[in-house]
C-alpha cells in the first residue's frame, strides 16, 4: 500500500509475491512432479517387488516343507498297504492254530512262505505276536517264544485296530539282534487264525525306502509348485509397473493441481488487491485529501456542506463496495438461502449497467453436497467475471438445472467471443484451477466459444 503521493509509508517493507511463488511454484513443480515422484514411484515399485519376492520365498520354503511331510505321510502309506498285501496275500493263507502252540511244522510252513514272498531287500524283518506279548513266529529264530510288552498302539491294533506304523525303537530288547546304524520302519496290523484268535503282525522295513519314496514323490511336485510361483512373480512385475506408473502419474496430477492452486490463489489475492487499490483505497484516499486540505485552508468549519455530503457518499460507496468484495469473497447465503438466492445476488452485484442478466433455475433443484454449491458458485463468478471483463456482452444468462443424473450450469453470453485456447492462454489461470477443481470432484468443465457468437462456459456435476 502507499500514500496518496505514491511514497511507501515508513516501516513497511513491498515484497513481490507474485514473482516469489510463481518462481515457488515452479520450482515445486520441476522437483516435486519431474523428479521426485518418479524416484519415489520407482522406490515403491521396487519394495512392492522385493516385498513379493520374499513373500514368494517364504511360500516356496513352506511348500518345500508341506511337500516333504505329505510326501513321507505317502510314503509310509504304501508301506502300511504294502505290509497290508503281503499279510493278507502271504501269511494269513498258512497261518494256522497250531503256530499259537508252536507246531514245528506250522512254524515251518509259515517260515518258508516268508521268506518266500514277504522278505526282500526293503522289508528284512517279521514278526507275529500273540496278545500277551509273546513272539510266535520271526525269521530270527532265536526270537521266537521269548515275550515282551506290547505298546497300546500294537494292543489296540491287534484288537482289531487300524494298521500303524512308526520309526522302530532299535534299543528296545525285542530289537536287540538288528543293527542300530540302519533305522527301520515297523508296520503292524491285526491278523486272526483259523480259529479266531486274534495275533500281530509285525513287519520291518529299511526306511531308507521311506525317504526314497519321499523323495519321488517331492521332486516330482516341488518344480510344479515352484514353478507356479515363479510365474505368479514374472505375471506381478509388469503390474507393479503398471501400478507404478499410475502411481507416478496421479502423484503428478497432484502436483500440477497443487501449482495450479498456487497459481490461482495468488491471482485471487492479485485480484482482491486490485479491486482494492483501484476503487475503495483511491476513494478513500480522495476523501482523505479533500478533507486533509480544507483543514489546512481554513480548519473544519470553513468545509463546504457539499463537500462534506459528497465526501460521506464516497466513504458509503466505498463501505457498499467492501462489502461486495466480502460477498464475493464468500456469500454468507450461499448455504443458508440456496445457490437460486446467492446467483441472483451475485448477478446483481457483477452484471453492470447496460447488460442484461437472466438467472433460469429449473426447480426443484436436487439435493448437493456443501463442496458441490461452492463449486457450482465460484464456476457462475468465474463465468461472470469474465463476461464483464472481456465479452462486451448486452445479455448474460445463468441457467441451473438438472438433466437426468447430472446437475448443469451454463454462463452463456452474445459478447464478441474467442477461440478457447486463446482465453485460458490469455491468463485465463481461474478457469485452470477451477477445472481441475471440478475434475477433483468428478465435474466437467466445458468453454465453448467462438469469434463473433459469444461463449457459453458449461458445468456438469454428476449426482
Amino acid at each position: 500500500m502507499t500514500d496518496v503521493a505514491g511514497r511507501v509509508p515508513p516501516g513497511l517493507r513491498i515484497v513481490d509475491t507474485g514473482t516469489h511463488l510463481s518462481r515457488s511454484a515452479g520450482r515445486h513443480s520441476r522437483g516435486e512432479a519431474g523428479v521426485e515422484p518418479a524416484v519415489r514411484t520407482s522406490r515403491i515399485a521396487v519394495q512392492y517387488v522385493v516385498t513379493a519376492l520374499i513373500s514368494v520365498l517364504v511360500v516356496a520354503l513352506c511348500s518345500v516343507w508341506a511337500s516333504r511331510v505329505v510326501a513321507a505321510d505317502y510314503a509310509v502309506d504304501g508301506a502300511i498297504a504294502g505290509t497290508q498285501l503281503a499279510a493278507d496275500e502271504a501269511v494269513a493263507p498258512v497261518l494256522t492254530d497250531a503256530v499259537l502252540t508252536g507246531d514245528p511244522a506250522a512254524l515251518e510252513g509259515l517260515d518258508r512262505a516268508v521268506r518266500e514272498k514277504v522278505l526282500n531287500v526293503s522289508m528284512v524283518r517279521v514278526k507275529i505276536w500273540d496278545e500277551t506279548g509273546r513272539i510266535l513266529y520271526s525269521d530270527e529264530p532265536a526270537l521266537i517264544g521269548e515275550r515282551f510288552g506290547l505298546g497300546a498302539n500294537e494292543i489296540e491294533a491287534l484288537h482289531g485296530g487300524a494298521p500303524d506304523a512308526e520309526m522302530s525303537d532299535l534299543s528296545a530288547p525285542e530289537n536287540r539282534l538288528e543293527d542300530r546304524s540302519v533305522p527301520l520302519l515297523e508296520v503292524y496290523l491285526p491278523l486272526r487264525t483259523p480259529g479266531g484268535v486274534p495275533v500281530l503282525f509285525e513287519a520291518y522295513s529299511h526306511y531308507a525306502g521311506v525317504t526314497e519314496a519321499t523323495q519321488q514323490v517331492w521332486t516330482r511336485f516341488i518344480p510344479l509348485g515352484v514353478g507356479a510361483l515363479v510365474l505368479l512373480e514374472l505375471l506381478q512385475i509388469p503390474i507393479s509397473a503398471v501400478l507404478a506408473r499410475r502411481l507416478r502419474r496421479a502423484q503428478v496430477q497432484r502436483e500440477e493441481m497443487l501449482r495450479r492452486t498456487l497459481t490461482a490463489l495468488e491471482d485471487e489475492r492479485l485480484r482482491i488487491a486490485a479491486d482494492l487499490h483501484d476503487g475503495v483505497v483511491q476513494d478513500l484516499a480522495g476523501v482523505a485529501f479533500a478533507l486533509g486540505a480544507a483543514a489546512r485552508v481554513g480548519g473544519p468549519a470553513r468545509v463546504a456542506p457539499a463537500q462534506l455530503a459528497e465526501s460521506a457518499d464516497t466513504v458509503r460507496r466505498s463501505v457498499r463496495a467492501l462489502r461486495s468484495l466480502l460477498v464475493g469473497i464468500y456469500p454468507p447465503n450461499l448455504h443458508a438461502e440456496g445457490l437460486p438466492a446467492a446467483l441472483a445476488d451475485l448477478a446483481a452485484r457483477l452484471v453492470p449497467p447496460g447488460t442484461t442478466s437472466v438467472l433460469d433455475v429449473r426447480d426443484p433443484l436436487p439435493r448437493l453436497r456443501r463442496e458441490q454449491v461452492e463449486l457450482v458458485f465460484r464456476v457462475a463468478q468465474e463465468g461472470l467475471r469474465n463476461v464483464v471483463r472481456h465479452a462486451a456482452a448486452s445479455v448474460v444468462e445463468i441457467a441451473l438445472g438438472q438433466d437426468g443424473g447430472v446437475l448443469v450450469l451454463c454462463v452463456t453470453d452474445d459478447g464478441k467471443g474467442s477461440a478457447p485456447d486463446r482465453r485460458v492462454a490469455s491468463g485465463h489461470l481461474g478457469l485452470k484451477a477451477l477445472s481441475g477443481l471440478a475434475a477433483q470432484h468428478g465435474a466437467v468443465l466445458v468453454l465453448d466459444s467462438a469469434p463473433g457468437r459469444g461463449t457459453t462456459l458449461r458445468l456438469e456435476v454428476p449426482l
